[in-house]
């Protein structure tokens, strides 16, 4: 019984190892080695064979890093992890036809590549959801994260999956030159490390302008307290004045600290007289009403009050949160007017735009956005010299997915070399250096002031500059490598193709 299901049982390996490698209790070496039972399991595998064992691993790795969405209800959970396991079975099933055993050598560049592919495809569209990837994985591995600078968190997926596929290659009994693909992949791996350990300066230079970060510890989720914004109000307002008397340029409330339609009178006024009170800049997360009289709705955004309490900016959300924020086909389903978790939709603005502060151009990601890669990554070849993440982490409560979602800002910072200034609610607020290293974090459910010194830059990395070069590369090798699986299907040779073809000899075609 064991042996039958002997593929099974290490594809659920897979996925078990893998979701190791996230908090909690989350080790990133997990992943180095996480995909080498699946590989393992998918040799002499046929496609459906192979498509189950992905959906297995999927289902095992999703099914424990994204548990936390139980707390919308385990119907969204089920659907959603189904969904990303699908994209593992697609891996799987495409394995069977581009691995080694039928391209060659070619294969050790087509499964890295695939895997790439696919994780480049979950960042596309208003429905793209990407957590959970490798490069999310080894964004505490400091000098290995480096390479992203470079490559985008794509050449973090390529080399881990090059590892794990060469590490599966190498236990497999009478395989030629087992080891070959893995002294090269080792070789690669220590290349990345050692570009990554050159790359960080032994100190950063010294920061003049100073921003202060507020996590107010008020939750603001399914049941806010009573008069939430009026006691929010007040308790930031505070917060703000003993952050301007220890000498900050500007102060960042996280996202939707005032769950009302900011730009209304009544609110601007109160917000525009705590700038001129303190005499700071302040980045406000709240809502923005639309302006457009053919629609209705608001936008999750970010306000810029300068120092004589105008509004001097205004970053409106693009990449909205399924279900969260907006819930598809609510015009057509009856059935989903009354949704529970939103009544309405929030408005999805077009443009990433920047928001122009006394220390300089910030690009700011509202919660989701930090996710996907090319959001900071435009916003910082667009002029932004700083990057900043609101955020409001409540809806998690006190699972890892606070600790996951901050590994994502820390990657957007390596990537393109900037700061990151995160501001959670109900935390983890934290100051995020160029090369991914906390430099202040205040932890989940605290109360407390985060002030810091920041160095904005206006360099770019390559990564910045050349966006999603890596991924294309990647989808270049699949075009090239796809046929050569087809011309071995066609001309088949060795005892274990042979005898997938015999049973079609058997019963021949009759002539006409």
């Amino acid at each position: 019984m064991v042996s039958r299901f002997r593929h099974v049982f290490l594809a659920a390996a897979s996925g078990l190892v893998l979701a190791f490698a996230l908090p909690e209790p989350g080790t990133w070496l997990a992943a180095w080695v996480g995909l080498v039972p699946l590989f393992i399991a998918l040799r002499s595998s046929t496609p459906s064979r192979a498509a189950l064992c992905g959906l297995v691993a999927g289902i095992v790795y999703y099914g424990i890093i994204l548990n936390w969405i139980t707390l919308f209800g385990f119907l969204p959970w089920m659907l959603l992890v189904l969904y990303q396991a699908l994209y593992f079975a697609v891996f799987a099933m495409l394995c069977v036809r581009l691995g080694p055993e039928r391209a060659g050598w070619r294969g050790f560049l087509a499964i890295p590549a695939l895997w790439v592919v696919l994780q480049y495809l979950k960042t596309l569209g208003p429905y793209a959801f990407i957590w959970g990837s490798f490069a999310h994985t080894q964004a505490d591995n400091i000098p290995f994260a480096q390479i992203s600078s470079v490559t985008g968190p794509w050449g973090i997926d390529f080399a881990l999956c090059f590892l794990n596929l060469a590490l599966a290659n190498a236990l497999q009994p009478r395989v030629s030159r087992r080891y070959v693909p893995l002294v090269i992949a080792s070789g690669l791996t220590l290349a990345i490390c050692i570009f990554g350990l050159t790359s960080i300066p032994k100190a950063e230079p010294a920061a003049s302008p100073r921003v202060a970060i507020l996590q107010g510890n008020m939750k603001n989720d399914f049941d806010p307290v009573p008069d939430y914004e009026k006691i929010a109000y007040a308790l930031y307002s505070r917060m703000t004045a003993g952050a301007a008397k220890k000498g900050v340029d500007l102060v960042i409330w996280p996202e939707t600290t005032l769950a009302v339609d900011i730009s209304a009178p009544e609110w601007a006024n109160l917000l525009s007289h705590t700038a001129r009170k303190t005499g700071v800049e302040l980045l406000i997360g709240g809502y923005d009403a639309s302006k457009d009289p053919m629609t209705t709705g608001s936008y999750n955004s970010v306000f810029l009050f300068d120092k004589s309490g105008r509004i001097a900016g205004v970053y409106h959300k693009v990449q909205l949160v399924p279900f969260g924020e907006f819930v598809p086909l609510r015009d057509r389903l009856p059935m989903l007017r009354d949704y529970g978790v939103r009544p309405d939709d929030v408005l999805a603005a077009k443009t990433h735009s920047l928001v122009d502060t006394s220390i300089g151009k910030v690009g700011v990601s509202i919660c989701f956005e930090s996710l996907f890669p090319e959001i900071a990554r435009s916003e910082t070849r667009d002029g932004a010299n700083l990057l900043c993440v609101v955020t409001n982490d409540a809806w998690f409560e006190r699972t890892q997915a606070a600790r996951e979602h901050l590994l994502m800002a820390k990657l957007r910072a390596i990537e393109n070399r900037r700061y990151v200034l995160r501001a959670a609610g109900t935390g983890i607020s934290a100051v995020i250096d160029p090369y991914g290293r906390t430099s202040q974090e205040l932890g989940l459910f605290r109360q407390g002031t985060i002030i810091s010194g920041v160095q904005p830059s206006s360099a770019l990395t390559f990564y910045t500059r050349f966006g999603q070069w890596f991924a294309y590369l990647c989808i270049a090798i699949l075009i090239v490598c796809l046929p050569l699986p087809l011309r071995a299907l066609r001309a088949p040779s060795g005892g274990a193709r042979h005898q997938e073809t015999e049973p079609a000899l058997e019963h021949p075609p009759s002539s006409r």
